[in-house]
């Protein structure tokens, strides 16, 4: 009898967890088929899919492409509505799709823990065989029944959540890291995990206004905007010694105390952490506190956003509704009069 193993979960995103889990389960179990189901909306699970269903589909596609025994199965992902997506139904199709197969469901250790508190879970146990993951080195407690089999495997003390927030190269397939930065997935929350609300607050105003000044002044770039403005603050709350340390060698004149380095530092840590390398993106950020002598237009729009998002009162700039109507008409002159005006309040 063929043996079918199902996997699902969000693989939001996909990291190389979900592939040693593949590798532990076809090492035990020897499977014929390995189908990967990318769940639509989880039941017991407080989550919402950041990435969309595409992106998450495309992600695992390039993760489990060389394996020519894996299946990417769209059977939760085409479901119409948005009801929770329940593992039995699941189940219940892929047994009917496959009536001489012997199945198997993967969970981990975690989910099996609330199993019973799944819908239909023992209808579930009379089509499938589990297979719990055990990421330790002991037996887990409580399984005596042959419907219900272990599997062991090294941990991997990581998990989507951790990557969404800090996409580490080595736990991720690094077709699957090109194709996050590619695609600018996750990096609302990879900001928020880096900042207070407030400051986060005023980094999505200061993207929605860069968004609006680039479509009015050059739209190719408009993506790049939001980008550079969602990620200019990231290390405005950082301490001094972080920001010396990401910043190292600096010009003393141009940026005379620690505060004017933010923008700087900020561009340092996204290279680095969130492997962006666009260099226009990259000096926009280094360049919003203190401008260079030839700013680029992108320079411009995100220091004008930065200076005229909604918040901004009259004690920090004389007339930001004018600004901003100049700024979309003509970013050149509007950043002219606003760099001046900041200077003469501030120098």
């Amino acid at each position: 009898m063929r043996k079918i193993v199902l996997f699902g979960g969000a693989f939001d995103p996909v990291h190389n967890g979900h592939i040693a889990i593949y590798h532990a389960v076809k090492k035990d179990i020897k499977p014929n088929q390995f189908i990967v189901i990318p769940s639509k909306t989880p039941p017991l699970k407080d989550h919402k899919a950041y990435a969309s269903s595409n992106d998450r589909l495309n992600m695992l596609k390039l993760a489990f492409g060389s394996y020519k025994d894996v299946q990417i199965s769209t059977s939760e992902l085409d479901k119409k509505g948005v009801q929770p997506s329940y593992s039995v139904d699941t189940v219940k199709y892929f047994s009917r799709k496959f009536p001489d197969a012997s199945l198997f469901f993967v969970i981990g250790h975690d989910r099996y823990l609330d199993f019973q508190d799944w819908k239909s879970w023992k209808e579930i146990l009379k089509l499938v065989k589990l297979i719990v993951i055990n990421r330790g080195t002991k037996k887990i407690n409580g399984i005596n029944n042959d419907s219900i089999i272990q599997v062991s495997m090294a941990p991997v003390n990581i998990s989507s959540t951790q990557l969404r927030q800090n996409p580490v190269q080595k736990y991720i397939p690094s077709s699957v890291l090109k194709y996050i930065v590619k695609n600018n997935l996750y990096i609302e929350q990879q900001v928020q995990s880096l900042m207070s609300l407030k400051r986060y607050q005023h980094s999505v105003r200061v993207a929605q206004l860069a968004v609006a000044l680039a479509k009015s002044n050059d739209i190719k770039l408009a993506q790049r905007a939001y980008v550079a403005a969602l990620y200019h603050d990231v290390a405005k709350e950082f301490d001094n010694q972080a920001i010396l340390k990401l910043v190292g060698k600096y010009d003393h004149l141009r940026f005379p105390t620690i505060h004017t380095l933010h923008g700087v530092a900020s561009a340092k840590y996204i290279e680095a952490n969130f492997h962006i390398k666009d260099s226009l993106i990259l000096n926009a950020i280094a360049n919003h506190v203190i401008p260079p002598k030839n700013p680029s237009i992108l320079d411009k729009i995100l220091y004008c956003a930065d200076k005229l998002e909604p918040s901004r009162t009259k004690s920090d700039v004389t007339n930001r509704e004018r600004y901003v109507r100049l700024a979309k008409h003509d970013i050149n002159k509007a950043f002219s009069k606003l760099h001046q005006e900041m200077i003469n309040r501030y120098i």
